[in-house]
C-alpha cells in the first residue's frame, strides 16, 4: 500500500505571538525536527509534501527532496492546507497528516502507524500516546473527498469524530513524542529541561587520532559533538580514533564512548547517553540539518576537500591547505614545534614538510608505508613489541618491514585497500605500550587550540564584535 505524507506547516502561531516554527529547540529550528525525521521515513512513505507559508521552511523541505506548496490563504483556516496537500499529490491508498510542531516523534512510531494502516487499510489510524489521542493520523483514500470538503479552521479531527467506529488506535508509550509546541509556556518548558540539550552542537569532520583529541576536549567541556566520517575510514592510530565506531559500532577512548549513528534520532539518543555520535556523511548533509555553532575540519588531508567559511557561524580547520579568513575563520597550526596549536586568523599554517615528526630522533624510520597497491594483511597488532627487520604485514607478496625496534603504535585496519606508498602504520621507539591507548601530546595540544578558537569566536559573537 502506498501512503503519502502531508506536513501542515502554515499555522499562524496565534498563541505564541511569533512564528514558532522558526524558534530553536535543542539547537535547531522546530520545523527541522519533524522534517528530518520524516526524511528518514522515505523508505516506506510514498510522496511527501510540506504545505507552508514561510519560504525558509519550504526551501528546507525542497532540499530534502520533498514537494512543497505555498499557502497564502492560511488565515482562512487549517482546511486550506489539508486541501492543498491532497490536491498536489498523486492518488494514494492513504494520507498521513503531520503537524510541524511535534519535534520529538520518532521514526519507529511513524513506521508503527504505517504498519497498522497496512493491516487495516479501510480504517483511520491514530496514535494514542499514554492514553491520549495525538498525531500523525492516517486516512484511507475513501475519506479523500470528505477531507477535501472541509472548510474554515477545521481539520482531520472533525472527520474522526464523525467516524468513531472506523478508527484503529495504536498505543504508543513515550515520555515526549506526543509533545507539541503551542504556547510560550510549552516552549519554555522544553528549553528549560536542564539536560544535555543545553550544549551547542559542533560538527567535526574526521575521527582520526588528531580529530579525536579535538573531540575529547569539546565533549568534556559540554558541547554536543557530531563526527562525520567516510564509509571506510583509514585511521592509523585506531586505538585512539573515534572513527573506529564506523566498523565496530562503538569505540571507547579514555572513558569517552563514540557510537555509530544512522539517523537524527540515533544522534540525539547518543547525546542523551553522553556518547559521541559518528555518522557516515562525507558530503556533510547533517551540517545543514543540525545548524551547528561550529564546524571543524580535522581530516588532516593537507588540502581543502570542500570546507567553506559559511558552513557555520564558526569554521575552523587544522593544518595546511586552508587560508584563514577565506576558507575558514580560523586555522590551527599542526606542525610540531614552537607554534604547534597557534591560532591563525589570517593566512596559512606552515606548509606540509613531507617529513614525519621526530620521536627520539626518528622520523621516516618509524613510519610504515605500503610497498604495493592492494589489500593490507597484518602480522602484528597495535601494542606489539617488534624488532628492526620484523615483518609487520604485507600487501600482495611484498612485506612491510619494521625499520627500528619499538612498539607498533598505529596500524591500518586489516583488509583495507591501500595505494603504494600510503602510510599504513608507525613504530614508536619509546617502547611504552601505554602510548598506544592514550591521546597523543600533539592531539591534546591541537584539541585545546580548537576549544580556544571556539570559545573566542562565541564570545566575540555574543559581545557583538
Amino acid at each position: 500500500m502506498n501512503v503519502s505524507a502531508i506536513v501542515l506547516a502554515a499555522g499562524l502561531s496565534r498563541r505564541m505571538n511569533q512564528n514558532k516554527l522558526l524558534m530553536k529547540l535543542d539547537g535547531i529550528e522546530i520545523y527541522k525536527h519533524i522534517l528530518n525525521t520524516i526524511e528518514e521515513c522515505k523508505e516506506f512513505l510514498d510522496e511527501i509534501i510540506v504545505v507552508g507559508k514561510d519560504s525558509e521552511v519550504l526551501y528546507y523541505a525542497e532540499s530534502l527532496g520533498f514537494k512543497t506548496k505555498l499557502n497564502n490563504i492560511s488565515y482562512l483556516g487549517l482546511s486550506t492546507s489539508i486541501k492543498m496537500g491532497i490536491e498536489n499529490l498523486k492518488p494514494a491508498d492513504g494520507y498521513m497528516f503531520f503537524v510541524s510542531d511535534q519535534p520529538y516523534i520518532k521514526k519507529k512510531t511513524i513506521k508503527k502507524l504505517y504498519d497498522s494502516f497496512n493491516a487495516n487499510t479501510d480504517k483511520i489510524i491514530i496514535p494514542r500516546y499514554n492514553g491520549a489521542n495525538g498525531n500523525p493520523s492516517v486516512f484511507p483514500h475513501r475519506f479523500k473527498e470528505e477531507l477535501l470538503g472541509l472548510s474554515g479552521d477545521v481539520g482531520g479531527k472533525d472527520v474522526i469524530r464523525k467516524h468513531a467506529e472506523e478508527i484503529v488506535k495504536v498505543d504508543i508509550r513515550t515520555d515526549k513524542e506526543h509533545i507539541d509546541i503551542d504556547t510560550m509556556e510549552d516552549y519554555k518548558k522544553q528549553i528549560n529541561r536542564g539536560d544535555f540539550m543545553k550544549g551547542e552542537v559542533i560538527v567535526v569532520k574526521g575521527g582520526g587520532d588528531i580529530a579525536s583529541g579535538i573531540i575529547q576536549k569539546l565533549h568534556r567541556t559540554g558541547f554536543r559533538v557530531l563526527v562525520l566520517e567516510i564509509e571506510k575510514p583509514t585511521s592509523i592510530r585506531r586505538t585512539v580514533c573515534f572513527s573506529e565506531a564506523v566498523y565496530d559500532g562503538k569505540m571507547e577512548i579514555e572513558g569517552i564512548i563514540s557510537v555509530l549513528a544512522k539517523s537524527i534520532q540515533e544522534i540525539y539518543d547518543a547525546w542523551s547517553n553522553d556518547c559521541i555520535p559518528v555518522v557516515v556523511d562525507p558530503e556533510g548533509t547533517y551540517i545543514i540539518k543540525l545548524n551547528p555553532i561550529a564546524v571543524v575540519d580535522a581530516i588532516i588531508a593537507k588540502k581543502n576537500t570542500g570546507m567553506k567559511k559559511d558552513a557555520a557561524p564558526v569554521t575552523i580547520a587544522v593544518g595546511p591547505g586552508f587560508e584563514a579568513g577565506k576558507d575558514v575563520h580560523i586555522v590551527i597550526e599542526s606542525n610540531r614545534g614552537h607554534n604547534l596549536g597557534r591560532l591563525i586568523f589570517s593566512g596559512f599554517a606552515d606548509p606540509n614538510t613531507m617529513e614525519p615528526g621526530s620521536i627520539d630522533g626518528f622520523t621516516f624510520e618509524r613510519v610504515l608505508y605500503s610497498p604495493d597497491e592492494g589489500n593490507f594483511i597484518a602480522n602484528h597488532k597495535i601494542g606489539n613489541l617488534v624488532k628492526k627487520g620484523d615483518v609487520i604485514g604485507r600487501v600482495n607478496d611484498k612485506n612491510v618491514i619494521a625499520k627500528l625496534d619499538g612498539v607498533v603504535r598505529g596500524l591500518i585496519r586489516e583488509g583495507i585497500y591501500v595505494a603504494e606508498g600510503q602510510k599504513i602504520g608507525d613504530v614508536d621507539p619509546r617502547n611504552d605500550t601505554e602510548y598506544c591507548y592514550t591521546i597523543s601530546d600533539k592531539a591534546r595540544a591541537i584539541g585545546g587550540a580548537v576549544l580556544e578558537a571556539v570559545l573566542i569566536s562565541i564570545n566575540a559573537r555574543n559581545s557583538g564584535c
